[in-house]
């Protein structure tokens, strides 16, 4: 794994490095009250975190727990803002030091990678194999072994208080017992308590969760010698010539996984030949073609009824309106999905508040 790191936890309590932190955790939240009473005493309470992480007696707060339903069910945990800060300072200082020990084609929550970037790249090993694997890790972020976890970073880490400090982010946090991994290959009394999970929505959480997988990479890419392979978060795909190879891979995988205690979601792993196309990161890509899956286009149609009847009733701003669609448009436009996505705006009408006139979008 490289060079390891002291001296870091000084860094993450500079005021610099808070303030940063500070500017970062309010992005697209400015408004919010929690915000609000944060900033107008901004100086003091940065000072005050400051302290408290100099001499280590600064405490987590307990998360605010949610259900959203889009794309699928999911339960979100919600860290209190002034913990969200203390994220960012953390991030700010070791997300540089864990990004450079995972591989290249690595692609969540990363600069200069994300979803466009493995989409392309997909593409470009679709054009060039005949066999495809596309394997899925179950209930992966609340299947995260805190104890490995922790081992991991210990490659890359020694500086013992900010170990301390990663310690006590994690313990914030555990998954109920439906969740934990019971393999034959443990016999220990342990299981059942080993702390297990980590929270959906934390930036930490994005960060740890993507890097927990660094073993698994090189494991497929220097000891599989399957160098054809990419991922996003939990989602990654093998590309080979040969489908033993694949079927080979897998097998290795799921006894790979069960050492990090985790498993393979049956269901959603799938083998199968290239040229019928992969599903991937919302697009069904194709060797020289990609559509983005209906699904999406059914959820943003949803969406964006909604935001057309909050715009109309003064909820929102037109600038929000316009970000929205354009953010949207930077994701799924391509050439071949005009028409679809055209045909969907065209069903969604808007119209400006006070006025009786009503129009549509097009891309």
């Amino acid at each position: 794994m490289g060079k390891k790191y002291k001296r870091l936890y000084e860094q993450i309590y500079t005021f610099d490095n808070l303030w940063r932190a500070a500017r970062k955790a309010r992005r697209c939240k400015r408004v919010k009250k929690a915000v609000l009473e944060f900033e107008y005493d901004l100086e003091n309470k940065l000072l005050e975190i400051q302290q408290r992480l100099k001499d280590e007696t600064y405490q987590f707060s307990p998360y605010t727990f949610f259900t959203i339903y889009e794309p699928q069910e999911r339960h979100v945990a919600a860290a209190p803002y002034q913990d969200r800060v203390v994220h960012h300072a953390l991030c700010n200082i070791i997300e540089p030091i864990l990004d450079s020990a995972m591989i290249y084609d690595c692609y969540a929550c990363r600069k200069g990678k994300g979803s466009h970037a493995a989409i392309e790249r997909a593409q470009q090993f679709l054009r060039n194999h005949n066999w495809v694997f596309k394997l899925d890790i179950k209930k992966y972020f609340f299947t995260i072994d805190h104890n490995l976890l922790l081992i991991d970073l210990c490659r890359k880490i020694s500086d013992e208080r900010l170990l301390r400090l990663l310690d006590q982010l994690l313990a914030t946090y555990k998954s109920p017992s439906e969740y934990h991994f019971f393999s034959s290959n443990y016999h220990s009394n342990d299981n059942r308590y080993r702390p297990i999970g980590l929270p959906i929505g934390n930036l930490t959480s994005q960060l740890l969760a993507n890097y927990y997988l660094t073993t698994l990479d090189r494991f497929i890419k220097e000891k599989l010698h399957i160098n054809h392979y990419l991922r996003y978060m939990d989602d990654a795909i093998l590309f080979a010539n040969s489908k033993p190879e694949l079927i080979s891979a897998k097998e290795n995988i799921a006894c790979f996984l069960s050492r990090r205690r985790l498993k393979l979601h049956e269901h959603k792993c799938q083998l199968f030949p290239a040229r019928h196309g992969v599903k991937f990161l919302g697009f069904h890509i194709y060797p020289y073609q990609k559509k983005i899956l209906r699904a999406n286009l059914q959820r943003f149609k949803k969406r964006w009824q909604e935001k057309s009847w909050r715009y109309q009733n003064q909820q929102i701003l037109w600038q929000h309106l316009l970000l929205s669609l354009n953010g949207w448009l930077g994701f799924a436009y391509k050439e071949e999905n005009r028409k679809m996505i055209n045909q969907m705006l065209a069903k969604i009408r808007f119209q400006h508040p006070g006025r009786q006139n009503k129009f549509t979008f097009f891309a």
